[in-house]
């Protein structure tokens, strides 16, 4: 007769084997506490969220600063800019040159050409609102002008007009449309291509009109030059007495005075809205701490060390940071969006370095976030489980 079976080789249900290791599998405790309440879970997120887009707004607002303030420089073609004693900035100081400059300049060996540009600013009125731009004249057919035109064609009269894309889109321009500037009505023909100057349209009309209006007859604020030989015409230039410039100086002399007046309080904003994410992410964690202080308890009773415990709190504020970093790269885009169609002269450029900060601010406010409840549970009594609520 054959052997009975044996527990080894008797069929049905077999005991739970222990993991490799003699370990048994582990129990995702961190998972289910962070899921234990999705709503919670999905409002803290989103909070956070709005916190990071804050972040990433400012931070492609700054980016758009720093792109458009250089706009005009960029796009002129020209190497060196003579400016008037002093002067640094093609439009913020006032530079005053005497027109015969331009016949100076033009004279110098190496010069290709040479083109004068009167600039100044100007307040509109337009429709009750008052509207602040930078009137650029320049000869028509002359570097200075306009750089591309996407309607319409550039201003050769007197009383004609060109302004950027921005200003004609938030205030509804188009051409043939008439513009009050200094007293005088303009008649807008044409429109550029991109976005004008930050904050403020840029207005182009003939070098005659500008000193007209801006009541400077006779002067010129800067001569834009071009050459193929940089270094050489700016010293004949600079020993002939003018004062000169190389793009890259007017570069960073606009660079400078943005930063002066936009970049400090851009930078109070982002750190504003980094040290409210991380309230919000103390607080949900610290609140989901005190509400389930009976689990962790248990969890401590049952064996789990101090390490451990402090790993669920970080787990729980790291989660929120995560999610948060998502929800925020999302809104961005629809608020970025929302600003094109409602304020275009507020670029918003959003650049992978801007992301990277984004998720950089937001695992630090998850860690600094997590120290409170970490701590809180790292000195949790086991015997809170066994208390009566």
């Amino acid at each position: 007769m054959s052997a009975a079976p044996t527990a080894a080789t008797r069929p049905g249900p077999q005991p739970n084997r222990r993991a490799r290791g003699g370990r048994r599998p582990a129990v995702p405790v961190g998972r289910r506490l962070v899921l234990a309440e999705p709503r919670r879970l999905a409002a803290g997120a989103l909070a956070v969220g709005l916190a990071l887009m804050l972040v990433l707004l400012f931070q492609g607002l700054w980016a758009g600063v720093q792109a458009q303030v250089t706009v005009y420089e960029d796009r002129t073609g020209a190497d060196l800019f003579v400016l008037g004693p002093g002067a640094t900035n093609l439009f913020a100081e006032g530079s005053t040159l005497p027109a015969s400059t331009v016949d100076t300049v033009r004279a110098v060996p190496g010069t290709s050409w040479a083109a004068p540009v009167r600039s100044g600013f100007s307040v509109l009125d337009m429709h009750g609102t008052k509207v602040a731009v930078t009137l650029i004249g320049s000869v028509p057919g002359q570097p200075g002008g306009p750089w591309a035109i996407a309607r319409g064609r550039a201003a050769r009269a007197d009383d004609e007009a060109v302004i950027d894309a921005s200003l004609a889109a938030a205030h509804h321009l188009r051409i043939g449309d008439t513009l009050p500037v200094q007293g005088r009505m303009l008649r807008v023909v044409g429109l550029t291509t991109g976005p004008g100057s930050f904050m403020i349209g840029m207005v182009f009309v003939s070098h005659d009109a500008a000193n007209a209006l801006l009541s400077t007859p006779g002067t010129t604020s800067v001569v834009l030059v071009g050459t193929t030989d940089p270094a050489g015409v700016r010293a004949r230039l600079a020993a002939a007495g003018q004062h000169v410039l190389d793009k890259a100086q007017v570069r960073h002399a606009d660079l400078t005075l943005a930063t002066r007046i936009y970049g400090q309080p851009l930078r109070l904003m982002v750190a504003s809205a980094i040290a409210a994410g991380t309230l919000i992410i103390g607080f949900v964690t610290y609140t989901g701490v005190v509400e389930r202080r009976r689990q962790y308890g248990l969890l401590k009773a049952l064996g789990a060390g101090r390490t451990a415990m402090v790993r669920l709190a970080f787990a729980h504020a790291l989660a929120l940071g995560l999610l948060g970093t998502v929800a925020g790269s999302g809104l961005v885009y629809a608020v970025r969006a929302l600003l094109a169609w409602w304020r275009p002269q507020f670029p918003v450029i959003l650049t992978p370095a801007a992301f990277g900060y984004a998720t950089a601010a937001g695992l630090a406010m998850a860690i600094v976030a997590g120290l409170l409840p970490a701590t809180r549970l790292a000195r949790l009594d086991p015997a809170t489980a066994f208390r009566s609520a």
